[in-house]
């Protein structure tokens, strides 16, 4: 997919966290970028409770509606919503058992309504960091 992130951040009226064009070299890696991005995202936070960082990042998308309709629409891309979830684990010294916590991924009905209403898809990528 190629397009311009300028069009984007003019059609929603945010500014990107992060964006590139296809063919821009790729800082810190070998190659140039295969596809056009542009993205939004809100500072990490610890917590494991993922909806309440869907609704925050909601609570500031939402003004935007229009302008993120446009850039599908007119640009034919596609929202969504990317959950990066990072579990660390513990290895208990007695019997060297791992103990992972995990995120709870729920939303509430509401919540599923407002990315519904935005026409956004949701995608949770997980990552489990265990120690040794």
């Amino acid at each position: 997919m190629e397009f311009d992130p300028s069009d984007v951040t003019r059609l929603v009226g945010l500014q990107p966290t992060e964006a590139w064009r296809r063919g821009d070299l790729r800082p810190g890696r070998a190659g140039r970028q295969r596809f056009s991005n542009w993205e939004f995202g809100l500072a990490s936070v610890r917590t494991y409770l993922t909806e309440d960082v869907v609704t925050a990042l909601l609570d500031v998308i939402e003004p935007h509606r229009a302008g993120i309709a446009d850039a599908c629409g007119n640009l034919g891309m596609r929202a969504g919503v990317m959950v990066v979830i990072e579990m660390s684990g513990n290895r208990d010294t007695a019997d060297g058992s791992i103990d992972v916590s995990t995120a709870a991924i729920t939303y509430a009905a509401e919540t599923v309504k407002r990315l519904a209403r935005l026409d956004l898809s949701v995608d949770h990528d997980q990552y489990a960091y265990l120690p040794d």
